[in-house]
């Protein structure tokens, strides 16, 4: 199974023609998060209807710069994994949108008990692969550390993921930390910010990746 993972798109609504075909050539689309800039659902579903048009088979999540109305239009297109479970051939996916907090006071922002509760929500199923997709990545690793060295992923994710011994974690949120990590065995992938940057995931016997 072939997946396109994207995130931190803040209102771009348009892409070139490799990306559309990309996008068009996976099985699933996971969309990780901030797919406005400080919007709500008006900017938001061009967007989806843009990514939709390719391809339908959409996970998503808010991110902390998306209102709370961005969250209603996901589950009215059926395509929200925010708090949510899905079982898809033989892979669970979770989700996690929103954010750990910020300084900034953003719109979706949890601290780490409300994180941790969402979290604890989730039971581990059977599957060949377990795939966590989650805004804010996790603590102390290559990819939650800021432009002046700080490390502000979240604790309480990092945890789930060595709990759960998960597969693969798809996460953004922090622009500057596109990259890979590990936790144990987990693969840890932040694409970077959309148009700009996506990751390729291919899911075979293993996990084989890449960034664009």
């Amino acid at each position: 199974m072939q997946l396109i993972a994207i995130t931190d798109i803040h209102g771009h609504e348009h892409f070139n023609n490799t990306i559309a075909k990309t996008i068009s050539n996976a099985d699933i689309v996971l969309i990780g998060g901030d797919i406005t800039n400080f919007g709500d659902e008006k900017e938001a579903d061009p967007i989806l209807q843009n990514i939709n048009q390719l391809n339908n088979q959409i996970l998503a999540i808010p991110g902390n710069c998306d209102q709370q109305s961005v969250n209603k239009l996901l589950i009215s297109k059926e395509i929200n994994l925010h708090r949510e479970r899905r079982i898809i051939e033989n892979i669970t996916f979770y989700g996690l949108g929103g954010s750990s907090k910020t300084p900034f006071h953003t719109p979706q922002e949890y601290n780490e008990f409300e994180i941790e509760k969402i979290l604890s929500g989730f039971e581990k199923t059977d599957t060949r692969f377990h795939i966590l997709l989650s805004h804010s990545p996790p603590a102390k690793t290559k990819v939650d550390k800021t432009f002046i060295g700080l490390h502000v992923g979240s604790k309480a994710i990092r945890d789930f993921i060595e709990k759960f011994r998960l597969d693969l974690v798809i996460c953004g949120h922090i622009h500057e930390a596109r990259g890979v990590d590990t936790i144990n065995n987990t693969l840890i992938i932040n694409p970077g910010s959309f148009p700009k940057h996506y990751a390729i995931i291919n899911l075979n016997e293993k996990i084989e990746y890449e960034l664009h």
